[in-house]
């Protein structure tokens, strides 16, 4: 091979190799711009959404003021009409005021001529009492001369009404007495009339119980008998508490219990065993 074919040889293979590293180095250079490009169109996307949340904060932000400010716009209309109505209502009271005002110095006039009148009055009033002063101490003597009357009239009264009262126990004592003779009477003739012969005894008080009874039979026995003073034809009232039930006559005596009969036309229910007795005359 001829030294001309030689060096053509090695000139193609030196621009081979530098065609390679140019190829190499410029595709080394492609991708390096290619992450660089990836990398500026991510971080475009990223603040582009950034911008996006901030314009829409933004948005919320400018409608939140808008609806402040139409609530304002209401609130100072409510103020402006409230504002109003209180300077109406101050105008109102200011003119309440000066009509109060002007009653007062009315009222002042009226009170300056009624303590005219009450200090003449009073004057008047002075001299009445002092021509009265005599005429008062005549009025005092006079009334206790009338309280001493009346106590007096009050006395005899009283006096009067007591001896009423004692007339009228009088007429009651005097009444039961009369009764109670008019019973005895009549206990004494029914005695007589069924123990002829036998002379009456003067009943004691005598309280006792029923021993038992017969209603049926009309036969009835008390707790008291000979040893306690009971004789033939004492009579007993028979009660159940404050409850008059019969009057019993005694037909048969001994020594520690007595028995009877009720007294027809008397009775005013059946006798119970453990009734109380006591004298009837």
């Amino acid at each position: 091979m001829s030294t001309v074919a030689k060096i053509l040889v090695v000139l193609n293979l030196i621009l081979a190799g530098f065609f390679l590293a140019s190829a190499s180095n410029y595709l080394g250079l492609q991708d390096t711009h290619k992450k660089k490009y990836e990398d500026e169109v991510a971080a475009h996307d990223q603040t582009r959404g950034e911008l996006t949340t901030r314009v829409t904060e933004l948005e919320g932000q400018l409608r939140a003021q808008a609806k402040d400010m139409t609530q304002l716009r209401e609130e100072r209309s409510v103020a402006q009409a409230e504002s109003q109505r209180l300077a109406a209502q101050v105008q109102h009271m200011q003119e309440a005021y000066n009509a109060a005002a002007e009653n007062l110095t009315r009222a002042q006039r009226a009170v300056d001529q009624l303590t005219n009148s009450l200090n003449a009055t009073r004057a008047l009033n002075d001299a009445l009492n002092k021509d009265n002063g005599q005429l008062r101490d005549n009025l005092t003597a006079s009334q206790n001369d009338r309280d001493a009357k009346v106590s007096m009239v009050n006395a005899l009264q009283m006096q009067l009404n007591n001896e009423k009262e004692r007339a009228n126990s009088l007429e009651t004592k005097l009444a039961t007495a009369n009764e109670t003779i008019e019973r005895q009477g009549f206990s004494l003739e029914f005695f007589r009339s069924r123990f002829p012969g036998v002379e009456a005894v003067a009943q004691p008080a005598h309280s006792g119980r029923i021993l038992a009874a017969n209603n049926k039979d009309n036969v009835f026995v008390i707790s008291l008998g000979e040893e306690d003073g009971v004789k033939a034809g004492f009579q007993y009232i028979v009660s159940r508490g404050s409850e008059y039930i019969a009057t019993i006559q005694i037909s048969d005596v001994q020594a520690k219990q007595s028995a009877g009969f009720a007294l027809k036309g008397m009775s005013k229910g059946q006798v119970k065993q453990s009734d109380s007795v006591m004298s009837g005359r």
